[in-house]
């Protein structure tokens, strides 16, 4: 309750307080550029893009929110180069994005997404434009399409549901650049039909997958951000946040964002139950996670 309490002033402050304090951007990004598997000789012009990406992420204002220089979102763009001709590039990008948690110097993965086959044009010198109202680039979008999401994702981890309207945003880049780009990346048929942009962005805004909004709220608000005063009922909660899954497979089976929810929180999860006192709990638990992140059996078993 403390926790809640504090967040709410926090917000309300913001509200009232959003023309006076620092109008700061909302990203705090790392880019890497692995060129490893392409010819050498063309260095430069990967550690350009590197660079250009880089600030392009980190000095546009992507919201109205008013960030201070701490309250920026860290988050990764790992791009590797799979091919480059003529200005062409084919890539895979993994983007991840990260939430502090709440009186520790711990940082949570929360947005973790492996996009296969991205492809875009880039010229050396060339400045990348996003418009908010028409299609300028495929490499536009797509660092302007995480972004939100990325933003999004924040945002519910501290009010529930409060980052659908960055979702909307990224789902109006994704309907441009379906129709005006030239690249089939965009289409719900890209990567084998499941795992792939446009499916990312329909789950996010579609009400069927609403109870991953509560789930992040609940794990990191009511979760996380609580280890630090009072760890068994921090744990307790996180549990109950697991439990919704189970329910989300009723109807929704191992859906994408329940793979992205482990693939981001695996590790943090086995952590923080490793040493869990309740055997019986425990046991309660090995078997949910069984169910609902299979993948990582081989994991769970040493719980």
């Amino acid at each position: 309750m403390l926790l809640k309490t504090y967040y709410w002033k926090y917000l309300i402050y913001s509200i009232i307080f959003c023309y006076q304090i620092n109008d700061a951007q909302e990203l705090n990004c790392k880019v890497k550029v692995n060129f490893s598997l392409v010819n050498q000789t063309e260095s430069k012009i990967f550690i350009e893009l590197e660079r250009t990406i880089e600030e392009f992420l980190n000095s546009k204002k992507w919201t109205n929110q008013s960030y201070k220089d701490f309250e920026k979102i860290s988050c990764s763009f790992s791009i590797t180069v799979l091919d480059y001709s003529n200005n062409s590039f084919k890539t895979n990008i993994e983007v991840n994005s990260f939430r502090p948690v709440f009186n520790s110097n711990f940082s949570s993965s929360n947005f973790l997404f492996k996009d296969i086959g991205v492809n875009f044009n880039y010229e050396s010198n060339q400045s990348i434009i996003f418009s908010n109202n028409k299609f300028e680039s495929d490499l536009a979008s797509i660092l302007s399409f995480y972004s939100y999401i990325i933003i999004g994702y924040d945002n519910d981890t501290f009010l529930l549901s409060s980052g659908f309207k960055d979702y909307m945003f990224a789902k109006q880049i994704l309907d441009f650049s379906s129709s005006f780009s030239n690249s089939q990346m965009w289409l719900p048929s890209h990567n084998g039909g499941r795992i792939n942009k446009f499916w990312l962005i329909d789950n996010l805004t579609s009400s069927n997958y609403s109870s991953i909004r509560e789930i992040n709220y609940n794990y990191h608000l009511n979760g996380l951000d609580l280890l630090p005063k009072n760890q068994s009922l921090a744990k307790k909660n996180i549990i109950e946040s697991l439990n919704i899954f189970e329910k989300m497979n009723r109807f929704r089976p191992n859906s994408l964002l329940q793979q992205m929810f482990f693939q981001a929180k695996n590790n943090e999860i086995f952590n923080l139950f490793i040493n869990y006192s309740s055997s019986t709990e425990i046991n309660n638990l090995k078997d949910l996670l069984n169910k609902i992140a299979p993948f990582y059996s081989n994991k769970w078993i040493e719980l």
